[in-house]
């Protein structure tokens, strides 16, 4: 909710009383003419410029502490927009929502890093209860805003129609259409609440914050390490708060805030399960705790329920093995990313790097699932251009035979090129084109299995 943005813009002026300083205008507004975003179409507008002035002048101090929560959510929020085919630009909704503030609470009841209201969670799926609101589950409220995210879009068709439905529901937007002043969000936006007219300007300020924040001299602000290397387990036991710090020696503190929607500091048992939350190194001694006090076969009464629990099921990347990486000359921290199987702002986040700049010779630390191994050495390929198909006049054969240049073209028609759009391995692009082969792909290209191919290369391969 905007009103969220308000308190935090009081907050960080009263934290930080700084005299305002001009922006260069000129400068944000070519900046945001060049942005290129799958939800919005980057403008200038004096509501844009007014939310700016607040995250880059008047409240910078708490602008550096979100922009360092961000390293907290962000990978979760990227990986269930993949998964749900979603613009990853949409996580920048969460930041006009809640400024990143995983307990929020708007004036008129909204909850959580996306803000649901209550009807609206429960109608997604979620509890919301004396004992538990799933609106501040980090997880399972993403995969909620993703699913009621898809289907404002299925309903408008268009971006920014389906966030600003988010903010105000679709009826008030469906309404405003109806008045026939056109068929997107700027030629309504007078006849829309005032929030809501806002709305999109602030998820276009949310959204230049986040790609040019190092420009304006914000350093983000890092959480405490235990608080970015987590890692989420599916429960299906009694569990108390007190218990899982005997256990791990994590303080409450901690754990309460990485577990923000139990209200009675305890995960009840259920068939459905609930996520638990922790550091990373702690998590395999929550584990074997568990596994070992099922009620198949428990040693332990105060853990012992009446519900036949499955076993407890574990998220991908529960034990993490480091790894340490010397960057190439050229090499990028997308790149690694793309190789790691993680993000970029996790990378960040590992190493402590305020920007996303690497340099040759540099070491990083790098951590992934175990039992995931690299399936190929990690070596830089340059970028290369095959030959272009020539451009061939006319032949008429004297003879009933083809003739070896006519045989030539027919070759050339029996290929498609393929350019890659981010660092592929050669397994990841076989699997793009059914039917072919790697040895084909390999032996066409002049190409090894164990490379990673960079980002625009141009790739030979034949049509089937």
């Amino acid at each position: 909710m905007l009103t969220l943005f308000l308190c935090f813009s009081l907050e960080t002026q009263a934290k930080n009383p700084t005299n305002e300083t001009e922006l260069d205008e000129a400068e944000i507004t070519r900046r945001l003419h060049a942005m290129e975003n799958r939800v919005v179409k980057p403008r200038y507008d004096p509501v844009v410029m007014s939310y700016l002035k607040t995250y880059l002048v008047r409240g910078r101090e708490g602008t550096e502490q979100m922009l360092g929560r961000r390293f907290i959510y962000f990978p979760l929020f990227e990986d269930v927009l993949f998964q749900n085919d979603l613009p990853e630009e949409l996580k920048a909704l969460s930041i006009v929502e809640s400024a990143l503030h995983n307990r929020a609470i708007s004036r008129v009841g909204a909850m959580g890093l996306w803000q649901f209201m209550a009807p609206t969670a429960r109608s997604l799926g979620l509890q919301v209860d004396a004992n538990i609101d799933e609106r501040r589950d980090t997880r399972r409220s993403t995969e909620a805003a993703a699913t009621y995210l898809k289907s404002l879009y299925k309903q408008f068709s268009d971006w920014e129609l389906a966030i600003a439905a988010y903010n105000s529901g679709s009826g008030r937007v469906i309404r405003a259409l109806k008045r026939g002043r056109g068929s997107n969000y700027w030629a309504i936006r007078g006849d829309l609440p005032r929030e809501t007219a806002n709305y999109v300007p602030a998820f276009i300020a949310a959204s230049y914050l986040l790609e040019n924040f190092e420009k304006h001299g914000l350093t983000p602000k890092f959480p405490a390490e235990e608080l970015l290397l987590t890692t989420s387990i599916l429960v299906h036991q009694d569990l108390s708060f007190d218990q899982v710090q005997k256990l791990t020696g994590v303080s409450l503190e901690t754990i309460d805030f990485l577990n923000p929607a139990y209200n009675r500091k305890s995960i009840p048992a259920s068939t459905r399960g609930y996520y638990l939350t922790l550091p990373s190194k702690v998590m395999e001694k929550v584990r074997v705790y568990l596994e070992a006090n099922r009620p198949d076969g428990a040693s332990k009464p105060e853990l012992i329920t009446s519900i036949n629990a499955p076993k407890v099921r574990e998220l991908p990347a529960t034990i993490m093995v480091e790894e340490r990486h010397e960057v190439s000359a050229g090499e990028t921290l997308a790149e690694l990313a793309s190789i790691y199987g993680c993000t970029t702002d996790k990378i960040m986040e590992w190493n402590k790097l305020e920007t996303a700049e690497v340099a040759p010779g540099q070491f990083l630390k790098i951590f992934r699932p175990k039992g995931r191994e690299l399936k190929f050495r990690i070596e830089r390929m340059e970028a290369f251009s095959l030959i272009p198909m020539l451009q061939l006049d006319p032949i008429q054969p004297t003879e009933p035979e083809i003739t070896t240049m006519a045989k030539d073209a027919a070759a050339h028609e029996s290929f498609q090129y393929y350019v890659t759009t981010r660092p592929e391995s050669i397994f990841e692009i076989t699997d793009r084109f059914p039917g072919t082969t790697l040895q084909d792909i390999l032996k066409i290209n002049d190409l090894s299995s164990n490379r990673i191919i960079r980002a625009g290369t141009r790739l030979k391969i034949r049509k089937l």
